[in-house]
């Protein structure tokens, strides 16, 4: 049976996991579940510049925690391109919560992840303005926080059954630095420093691969969160899949809880 004073401490270290965790990260996606019936709503607009085509994008993003350690989730792209409006890939998301580590201003979460994309974009085999292929996700997230500094890591692979020549391997790593002393109701400037790696397959014996940074910045109040982020590349090489290829891109958004 629960002792009072064991039930004290652990409301007090629920209570200091939240105030102490840094804020969502900017690109890569979260291990740590909100609760039960909680869910994020988000908008963020990109603007891409890639070595084939340039464009913009609003996304729609919804998440929802069906328990404490399951969430769904969906996207929908709404992408500005050549003068037109059009819907990219829409894609559903699921992913399970499989291992949590709790210490006073200190929290280590694992999950798994799939998603599945579907071919309702343009056929450019191009990310987020359209595949042409229905495209499938399967990922692991990692993420530990503490009072001064958050990481977060993710690696997954992507694949089409009716085009193998698009299939990658994507690693995605961050650090997240609050600023600002911790408070509850949240209170937080943090700054993110992300990156990205996309590993394609090899082309007439040639490595295909993307290496990305993006420095960004966060603002966290109560339940409302605002963010930028700036991407740009450190190294690439592809040969048969130049529309992966990128130049740039800046991004702002907004999520709120709810």
């Amino acid at each position: 049976m629960i002792s009072r004073l064991q039930l004290i401490l652990c409301m007090q270290l629920t209570l200091l996991v939240r105030v102490f965790a840094q804020g969502p990260p900017i690109l890569l996606d979260k291990p740590i579940m909100l609760g039960a019936n909680k869910g994020t709503v988000r908008t963020l607009y990109k603007n891409q510049e890639l070595k084939v085509y340039d464009f913009s994008t609003c996304m729609l993003e919804a998440d929802y925690n069906v328990s404490n350690f399951v969430a769904l989730g969906t996207e929908i792209p709404i992408n500005f391109f050549q003068n037109s409006i059009v819907v990219g890939d829409l894609n559903l998301m699921a992913k399970v919560q499989f291992y949590n580590y709790n210490r006073i201003g200190k929290t280590v979460r694992l999950a798994a992840k799939a998603k599945q994309m579907f071919a309702t974009g343009k056929k450019l085999e191009t990310m987020t303005l359209g595949m042409g292929h229905a495209m499938s996700y399967l990922g692991l997230l990692a993420a530990r926080e503490s009072l001064k500094l958050g990481t977060q890591a993710e690696l997954g692979y992507y694949f089409s059954p009716s085009a193998s020549h698009l299939n990658f391997l994507g690693a995605k790593l961050g650090f997240g630095i609050p600023l600002l002393k911790p408070v509850y109701p949240v209170n937080q400037v943090n700054l993110y420093f992300e990156s990205e790696g996309i590993f394609a397959q090899n082309h007439l014996g040639k490595n295909q691969y993307g290496i990305y940074l993006a420095p960004g910045i966060q603002y966290a109040k109560k339940i409302f969160t605002v963010e930028a982020s700036f991407q740009f590349p450190l190294g690439q090489q592809f040969h048969h899949l130049a529309t992966y290829e990128r130049r740039s891109s800046l991004l702002i958004g907004g999520r709120i809880i709810i």
